[in-house]
């Protein structure tokens, strides 16, 4: 019956069988060994350790002449499966293997009568991968599985594609419709054949590379990353158009501050910062809290320095630069710089010189209308409400001052704003169609 038969034949073939010799008919001549990877999933790619895990199955196929048999003489038995350790097999093993969890299924090869061997053992590996993080969360990442032969060389064994046999040229495509997606979608898959000759040796060694091109599934980090990231585009302008004395703009501040760093945390929570490339999206973030803070130190500045009994003037230098500059106002938009009395910001000081000269001026006169107690009260009041009056006008022109100071340097942070999205964007869109 098939069960003699077969034990018959397993009986047969293992005599004076050897695990460890190559099955090949003369010694100068390799052994053709035939692969194809079935990608089953990705199941993690590390940013931090920059590895990738894979789950996969690795088909290899060649011929054996000392596992052939004639079918009539074993009941019509055309194949039969004997344990792995039993034959011969060829040592495929991954070359950029990563340390972590590392497991290989023990599968049953097949043997036809013809003496081929189909050997489809079932991997989870972790290997080494070189990560870009810029575009993230829209990233696309390459990696490489790279398997050789671990102690045989070119000359003893022979790597070819499957269904491409002793064509080393082809390349092979990882189907996609066999892929679980779960984090990454699988772009493309191809697998390749190479051969390198190290320093050691004289003869060159085999390599099967699979190549995975994989996108990042962005349903989640669409909401936790890319959302609030849109939501700081339109947020964080409205802070540099708003007064810098007011006490809304510092609270106002405040809470962008508060939302800004809410979401570095979760960036940080969704993603590792321990990584050689920064994402774009992060770099924006980090500017804009730059920006979001320098603009409330410098309200606290102003504010501080125009108001109270200690209030200075603003420095010559600062005053030709932000309040005379008609060419730089210009360029912020801001137009040409008038203080409370509708005069130019290099006329408000003679104006309120003139006016106090002026006053001084009469005073002799109203010295000389009456010596009598009542006129010299007067004209001590006339000149203690004239330099009272000028006392207020330069406050509030300095006052005045200070603030606009505080808009054009606002004005600057809008544009920088403005520019570092920008710039971000192209430069994004460059990777992109790159």
């Amino acid at each position: 019956d098939i069960f003699e038969s077969e034990h018959r034949l397993q009986n047969a073939l293992m005599t004076n069988y050897s695990s460890t010799v190559r099955p090949a008919t003369e010694l100068d001549k390799p052994v053709h060994v035939q692969l194809m990877l079935d990608l089953m999933r990705i199941d993690e790619l590390d940013a931090t350790k920059e590895t990738m895990t894979t789950t996969f199955m690795l088909t290899q196929t060649w011929k054996d002449p000392r596992l052939a048999w004639n079918t009539s003489h074993y009941g019509g038995v055309k194949s039969i499966r004997l344990k792995e350790s039993s034959i011969w097999r060829p040592d495929i093993e991954v070359a950029n293997q990563a340390p972590g969890l590392s497991l290989t299924s023990e599968a049953l090869p097949l043997i036809s009568y013809d003496g081929t061997v189909i050997y489809v053992p079932y991997k989870t590996v972790p290997t080494y991968c070189a990560m870009d993080l810029t575009l993230f969360p829209y990233d696309t990442q390459k990696c490489i599985i790279k398997l050789t032969p671990w102690t045989h060389n070119a000359l003893e064994i022979d790597l070819g594609l499957f269904g491409h046999y002793l064509n080393t040229t082809d390349q092979m495509k990882i189907p996609r419709e066999s892929l679980s997606d779960l984090q990454w979608e699988l772009l493309e898959g191809t697998a390749t054949l190479s051969s390198k000759k190290f320093d050691c040796c004289p003869e060159k060694y085999s390599f099967f590379e699979v190549s995975l091109q994989m996108s990042r599934n962005t349903n989640f980090y669409r909401y936790v990353v890319t959302w609030p990231s849109v939501v700081a585009c339109f947020l964080v302008p409205f802070l540099f158009a708003l007064p810098s004395h007011s006490s809304q703009k510092i609270t106002y501040g405040l809470a962008l501050m508060i939302f800004e760093s809410i979401i570095i945390l979760t960036f940080a929570e969704t993603n590792s910062f321990d990584h050689k490339t920064v994402p774009n999206i992060a770099i924006f973030h980090l500017i804009t809290l730059i920006l979001t803070s320098t603009s409330l130190l410098l309200s606290i500045f102003i504010v501080s320095i125009s108001c109270g009994d200690m209030r200075k003037h603003v420095p010559a230098w600062l005053q030709r630069l932000a309040l005379t500059d008609s060419c730089l106002r210009t360029v912020l938009c801001l137009g040409q710089y008038r203080d409370s009395k509708g005069y130019s910001s290099g006329r408000g000081g003679g104006f309120l010189l003139e006016e106090t000269h002026e006053t001084h001026h009469h005073e002799p006169e109203l010295r000389t209308i009456s010596e009598n107690e009542v006129t010299r009260d007067v004209s001590e009041s006339l000149r203690a409400i004239a330099e009272k009056m000028s006392s207020d006008e330069s406050r509030i022109k300095v006052t005045q001052d200070w603030r606009e100071v505080g808009r054009l340097l606002d004005r600057v942070l809008f544009f920088l704003c403005i520019l570092t999205v920008l710039v971000l964007l192209i430069w994004s869109a460059r990777l992109w169609s790159g």
